[in-house]
């Protein structure tokens, strides 16, 4: 599903206001004027929101107001663990669509930050930690139900926008006062959360002469001289005056001196370029074999064709 214009069916700003009741024309032309200069996507309330989607404004609000009816919650297996999805349905999965793809367009990316940002990957990631001495890494608990509503509007109205504004997008957004694990704009929201944190962790960086990316909800840390004592307190007191949670239990770390092998989202950076670890690379070896072979069923397809795809993309 690709994301609607900024404008939706209007081809120029003008034309929206025009369209627009004489009343809501008055109270939110400027407001709707600067944001959609800024390529924000135009939300200043329920009524100018449906005229933009060409739904009623009653429908706006019961997808505002009543979320339970526009999602399908399901569970789905992640290894060990299992994760509670909650799905949008179409209507609402369009704007959720809209809304995470202009914000993501207009916010500026952190040099640091590869996750959930088009054009960016595990590997690119993975590539500023390569040669490094040290690695260290954790990552932030239930990233995306940590994220409350409140913290999404608060970060919304420091991007610009009104109280109003501000609470129609993070109640057509989150679901159960938190961020919605299947909605698509849970990414680039949770990445407007971080935007305060993300310069925290750069500037902590600069500070200690060492390396830094977040990729989604990992955070690692590298350096070419001796580990700096106390990092991981101050990164822990980042994320906590930040009102998140680290996942100790995910707490990593490696030194190239004793011989340990150095990971980054699941890559070797010992040397200059990430590589795969070698039992991956016997797995992909004998999933080419298998999709050779012909022998693989349709279920198991999809899945294989990634993984070899996904090695290959590495390996380039």
């Amino acid at each position: 599903m690709k994301a609607a214009p900024l404008l939706i069916s209007f081809h120029e700003l003008g034309s929206y206001i025009e369209a627009l009741p004489e009343s809501q024309k008055r109270r939110y032309a400027d407001e709707i004027s600067k944001l959609a200069e800024a390529k924000l996507p135009p939300v200043v309330s329920p009524y100018c929101l449906a005229i933009l989607f060409g739904y009623s404004r009653e429908f706006i609000h019961a997808m505002s107001k009543q979320q339970h009816k526009f999602y399908r919650t399901f569970t789905i297996h992640k290894g060990r663990k299992r994760r509670t999805i909650q799905a949008p349905k179409v209507a609402l999965k369009v704007i959720q669509k809209w809304i995470g793809y202009h914000l993501c367009q207009a916010i500026q990316r952190p040099e640091h930050v590869f996750g959930f940002i088009p054009g960016c990957s595990a590997k690119m990631a993975a590539e500023q930690h390569c040669n490094a001495l040290w690695v260290y890494s954790i990552d932030i608990k239930d990233f995306f139900p940590s994220i409350s509503d409140e913290l999404v509007e608060s970060a919304l109205q420091e991007l610009g926008y009104s109280e109003m504004g501000s609470k129609l997008i993070t109640s057509l957004c989150c679901f159960n006062g938190v961020l919605a694990q299947g909605s698509p704009a849970s990414p680039t929201l949770s990445n407007l959360i971080m935007i305060k944190v993300d310069d925290d962790l750069r500037k902590l960086s600069e500070e200690l002469n060492i390396s830094v990316t977040r990729y989604a909800d990992d955070i690692v840390f590298s350096g070419k001289n001796e580990f700096p004592e106390g990092l991981g307190g101050q990164i822990s007191n980042i994320f906590q005056d930040a009102g998140l949670e680290l996942n100790e239990e995910k707490e990593y770390f490696a030194d190239s001196r004793k011989g340990q092998r150095l990971k980054v989202h699941g890559l070797l950076v010992n040397s200059d370029k990430p590589r795969l670890p070698k039992g991956y690379r016997n797995k992909v070896r004998a999933y080419k074999h298998l999709l050779n072979s012909g022998k693989v069923s349709e279920g198991d397809l999809k899945r294989l064709l990634g993984h070899v795809n996904y090695a290959n993309s590495i390996e380039s």
